[in-house]
């Protein structure tokens, strides 16, 4: 349709972190969070920054959290007393090194969907045509399965021969489902507890709106007196 188009995640977000590290958020890149618990003073979280001589775990202590931990989120919210039945679904996807003119004339602009194929597309930019499809269950497992990324291949010269699949780059994410396939977010059971997570294959479509009805929620905590 006239209102469809694509983007490039990675450079968004990259943008995005720079916007708002300018206003202030501090990010812990290569900060793992081993465990969560909550009580009347806030939510302490033991994070492994890998500091020091022994690396030893540290614990903070925050106001709140905002669990967001994609297909792991179902652990951190048994730690905080919520069921969250968030559950990791394998995607592939590959993408098209176009190197040469004549395919980056042949690849397609517009976003396609083959429904039967179960099959979608996407053009970043001149010179890469992302092709993505497949849902497996294999629990918290991200090898790249070939016999998974043959049939990707396959139907990009089936569909567009002139455009060489010489040069692709293969890939496997965990996509966190809710078995509605409806994104868990807003508040937890305790205060200063909330979630925004789930959103499958539709996170970056999602993201957006999803935070402004978590900060919704946040904020309505803090004028109902919780902090």
């Amino acid at each position: 349709t006239p209102s469809d188009f694509t983007g490039d995640i990675h450079r968004y977000t990259v943008g995005l972190a720079t916007g708002i590290e300018e206003q202030g958020v501090n990010f812990e890149l290569g900060t793992a969070v081993e465990r969560l618990s909550h009580h009347a003073g806030g939510v302490d979280v033991v994070l492994a920054r890998g500091e020091g001589e022994s690396g030893a775990p540290q614990s903070e202590t925050f106001d709140g959290v905002v669990v967001c931990a994609g297909v792991r989120s179902r652990d951190f919210a048994a730690q905080l007393g919520d069921r969250v039945n968030v559950y990791p679904v394998k995607g592939y996807s590959i993408t098209v090194n176009m190197k040469d003119e004549a395919s980056q004339r042949a690849a397609p602009w517009v976003s396609l969907l083959d429904d039967k194929a179960k099959i979608v597309t996407s053009r970043l930019g001149s010179d890469r045509f992302r092709i993505a499809g497949t849902a497996e269950f294999n629990g918290y497992n991200y090898d790249i399965r070939q016999d998974r990324i043959d049939p990707l291949i396959r139907w990009c010269e089936d569909n567009f021969p002139d455009l060489s699949t010489v040069s692709v780059t293969p890939w496997a994410g965990l996509r966190p489902m809710m078995p509605s396939m409806v994104p868990r977010v807003g508040a937890g059971a305790q205060p200063g507890v909330f979630y925004n997570t789930g959103h499958g294959h539709l996170g970056w479509t999602l993201s957006a709106a999803t935070a402004e009805m978590v900060a919704e929620a946040v904020l309505a905590q803090e004028r109902a007196g919780h902090k």
